[in-house]
C-alpha cells in the first residue's frame, strides 16, 4: 500500500506536532488548577483533575492532546491537504501513549525507588507528552496504514 502523506505535508505537520509539546505542557499544567478555579464545577471535573491521584492527573495529558490534534486538523487540513487517516491514527497514538508513559514513569520512581518528588511529577507530564507527540509524528510521517487502523483510532 502506498503512503499518502507527501514530504511537504509531513513537514507542515511536523511543525504543528512539535509545537504541541510545549503548548500541551503549559495547558496541561494550567489544567491542574482548573477544577478548583471553577468553584468545583462538575463540567470542569470531567476534564481537569479533581484530586491528587495519578489517575485524575492523566486528564492533564489526555484532553489537551485530543483538543490539540482536533484543532490542528481543523486549522490545517484544508490548506495543507493532510491525510485524515494518518492524522487521526497519530492523534490516537499520542492520546494513548502519553498517559501510559506518565503512569509507567510515576510508578517506577515512586513504587520501585520510593521517591516522591514534585519535580519528577511535573517532569512525568513533559516526558509523557514529548514521547506521545514524537511517536505520533513518526507514525504520521512514516506509517503505511490500512483502513482498519483508522477505524480503530476513531
Amino acid at each position: 500500500m502506498t503512503k499518502t502523506v507527501t514530504k511537504t505535508q509531513a513537514l507542515s505537520s511536523k511543525a504543528w506536532i512539535l509545537l504541541g509539546i510545549p503548548v500541551l505542557f503549559i495547558v496541561g499544567g494550567l489544567m491542574h488548577f482548573a477544577y478548583e478555579a471553577s468553584g468545583n464545577k462538575l463540567l470542569a471535573g470531567l476534564f481537569a483533575p479533581i484530586n491528587e491521584s495519578i489517575w485524575e492527573h492523566l486528564k492533564m495529558a489526555f484532553w489537551p492532546t485530543v483538543v490539540w490534534w482536533l484543532l490542528g486538523y481543523f486549522l490545517l487540513s484544508k490548506t495543507r491537504g493532510f491525510s485524515t487517516k494518518h492524522w487521526f491514527v497519530s492523534c490516537a497514538i499520542s492520546a494513548m501513549v502519553s498517559p501510559l508513559v506518565i503512569v509507567a514513569f510515576y510508578y517506577t520512581y515512586t513504587g520501585a525507588f520510593g521517591i516522591e518528588s514534585l519535580v519528577l511529577d511535573i517532569f512525568s507530564l513533559l516526558l509523557g507528552l514529548a514521547i506521545g507527540q514524537l511517536l505520533a509524528l513518526h507514525i504520521y510521517t512514516y506509517a503505511t496504514l490500512k483502513p482498519i487502523h483508522f477505524l480503530i483510532a476513531l
